[in-house]
């Protein structure tokens, strides 16, 4: 018995430990959300939407409108206690994401990038 008791202590701890360390993880990422966003760009041109993230590590993306595919608006929990969503533009063979806008934004990036994706293809019939 006293053997049983030692082994539930001895789990005890780390079981503590990894509560511990998941609360301090959820409360470094919502503290975080405007920080991590604060380095995405994105340029709409007439051919192709341009995405820049990263601050150390640049990365810079161009999408042709003209293989735009859908354009969808999401947003998790986390993005929702911030009140920001994110817009995932599809291609046949990937998706890239913006994340971070207001819900304004969003919403009127998503019908820019959908209409000049339209009068691209309405061009090309």
């Amino acid at each position: 018995m006293a053997a049983t008791l030692f082994a539930w202590k001895w789990l005890l701890w780390p079981g503590i430990g990894f509560i511990g360390l998941a609360v301090i993880d959820l409360t470094a990422e919502l503290i975080l959300v405007p920080y991590r966003y604060a380095f995405w760009r994105y340029e709409l041109t007439a051919d192709a939407v341009k995405l820049q993230s990263g601050y150390i590590f640049n990365k810079l993306v161009s999408i042709p409108i003209a293989r735009v595919q859908d354009v969808t608006l999401s947003a998790g929990p986390i993005l929702q206690s911030q009140k920001l969503q994110s817009v995932e533009i599809t291609t046949a063979s990937t998706s890239h994401k913006i994340d971070g806008l207001t819900p304004e934004v969003a919403e009127q990036l998503r019908q820019q990038i959908m209409k000049m994706a339209v009068e691209v293809q309405d061009h090309d019939v």
